[in-house]
C-alpha cells in the first residue's frame, strides 16, 4: 500500500482537498490531520494493543465525535446541506477492531500500526472491507512531517504538498490569523512561519521523499483534470466523490477561521491580495523572491518584475504584527519582534532563495519527469 503524506501550504486548502478525497473507495484516511508530536510518539512507541488504541482516542476525540474539541474549529459539527449535521465513530469497535488486527501479526513496524488505526477507524465507522491501495496520512506542517518520517521511516512514501499563488499564500494567512479571534494567536514567531513556508517547504521537503505539488486554485479551476491525474499518478479509480469536498459524506464548509462558508469546488474562484496589509514595496519584494514558483507553475505576475534583493525597513504587516504583540501585551512576542525581523533580513532574501528543481504539479500539461 503506498503511503502520502499530505502537507499544506499558507491557508493552502489542505482541508478542502482532503475533503474531496473522502469516500473514496480505494483511499484509507483519517477526516483530519494527524499531530505528530511527543504525544504521538509515546503512543505509537506503547506495547499493548489496547493502550496504544485508547490513548489515540484521547488524542483525537475528535475523530469520534465531531461536536468537540478542534473539530468545532473544523466546523465538522456544521456539515450538510442545512449545516446541522456531524458524525460519530464507536470507540467500543474502534478498540475492538485494532486488537483483533494487531493480534494477528507480530512485531508490527510502526507503519504497520498506523495502518491498522486506520483500518480500525474505518470498519468502527461502517466502511465495508475493500481494497485499499492508498495510506493517506494529513502531517499538514513539514515539521509534522519531518518528525514522521524519522519516527515512523515508512518505504514507498510520497509527499503532496498542497500549494497556492506565492502572494496569496502569504495573504491569506496574515489577514485570517490576525483577524481571527482578535490575532489573538498570531505573532512574530507566526508571521516568520508564514513566509518561510511560501519560499522555503518546497525545497524542505524535497530533502526527505518525493514530493508532488497540488495547486489550490487549479483544483477549483480544472478540478476534473487534477483529480484525474492524482487517481492516475497513484493508480486509483476516478470516483464521482472527487467532485465534491467533504466529510463523512456530508457537505464540509471550511473552517471557523476562514469566517465564511465555503461550499465546496469553485469555478470562479479569484485570487485576491488585500493590499491593506502591504506596503507596495512589501509585495513586489515577495514577488521578486517567488520568480522561480510563479513562472514554473504558472501564476500570473500581479506586477511589473522589478528586482528587489533586499527589503531592509519593516514591511507593513511586520508593523501591524508588532502592533498586535503590544495590543495583547505578550511579553515575550514583543522582546521577540526585533529578533524575528532580524531573521527576516539574513534569511528571507534573494540570496537565500534555493534554485533546486521544482517538483511536478499534479493535472499540469507538462510532461512528468520521471
Amino acid at each position: 500500500m503506498k503511503t502520502l503524506l499530505f502537507v499544506t501550504g499558507g491557508r493552502g486548502g489542505s482541508d478542502f482537498f482532503q475533503g474531496l478525497l473522502d469516500g473514496h473507495s480505494q483511499i484509507l484516511q483519517f477526516p483530519g490531520e494527524l499531530r505528530i508530536n511527543k504525544d504521538f510518539q509515546e503512543m505509537i512507541s506503547l506495547d499493548a494493543p489496547d493502550q496504544i488504541s485508547k490513548r489515540f482516542i484521547n488524542l483525537y476525540p475528535y475523530y469520534f465525535d465531531s461536536r468537540i474539541g478542534h473539530g468545532r474549529f473544523e466546523r465538522h459539527h456544521r456539515l450538510g446541506k442545512k449545516k446541522n449535521k456531524f458524525y460519530k465513530v464507536n470507540k467500543k469497535k474502534f478498540v475492538k477492531n485494532f486488537s483483533k488486527l494487531m493480534n494477528k501479526k507480530e512485531n508490527l513496524s510502526k507503519i504497520e500500526i498506523i495502518k491498522s488505526l486506520h483500518i480500525a477507524y474505518s470498519l468502527a465507522k461502517g466502511e465495508k472491507k475493500c481494497e485499499k491501495k492508498v495510506l493517506f496520512i494529513h502531517t499538514h506542517l513539514v515539521s509534522w512531517t519531518k518528525e514522521f518520517i524519522k519516527i515512523v521511516n515508512p518505504k514507498n512514501t510520497s509527499i503532496i504538498h498542497i500549494i497556492r499563488h506565492p502572494l496569496a499564500s502569504i495573504n491569506s494567512p496574515i489577514k485570517t490569523w490576525l483577524t481571527y479571534n482578535d490575532g489573538n494567536g498570531f505573532f512574530p514567531q507566526d508571521l516568520h512561519f508564514q513566509l518561510d513556508l511560501v519560499f522555503n517547504a518546497i525545497f524542505d521537503l524535497m530533502k526527505l521523499k518525493k514530493v508532488y505539488i497540488i495547486q489550490y486554485e487549479k483544483v477549483h479551476w480544472e478540478n476534473r483534470r487534477i483529480m484525474k491525474d492524482f487517481c492516475k499518478i497513484f493508480k486509483l479509480k476516478y470516483e464521482k466523490c472527487l467532485k465534491s469536498s467533504t466529510k463523512f459524506g456530508l457537505q464540509w464548509w471550511g473552517d471557523r477561521a476562514s469566517q465564511r462558508w465555503i461550499s465546496g469546488v469553485n469555478k470562479n474562484f479569484r485570487i485576491n491580495i488585500d493590499k491593506s496589509y502591504f506596503f507596495n514595496r512589501d509585495l513586489k519584494f515577495f514577488q521578486f523572491l517567488a520568480l522561480r514558483i510563479i513562472k514554473y507553475y504558472n501564476y500570473d505576475f500581479m506586477f511589473p518584475s522589478k528586482k528587489i534583493y533586499f527589503n531592509f525597513l519593516p514591511m507593513k504587516c511586520e508593523l501591524l504584527v508588532w502592533k498586535n504583540s503590544f495590543k495583547h501585551l505578550r511579553w515575550k512576542q514583543i522582546f521577540s519582534i526585533p529578533v524575528f525581523y532580524l531573521i527576516r533580513i539574513l534569511l528571507i532574501n534573494k540570496f537565500t532563495m534555493q534554485n533546486k528543481k521544482l517538483p511536478y504539479s499534479i493535472g499540469s500539461k507538462k510532461s512528468m519527469v520521471k
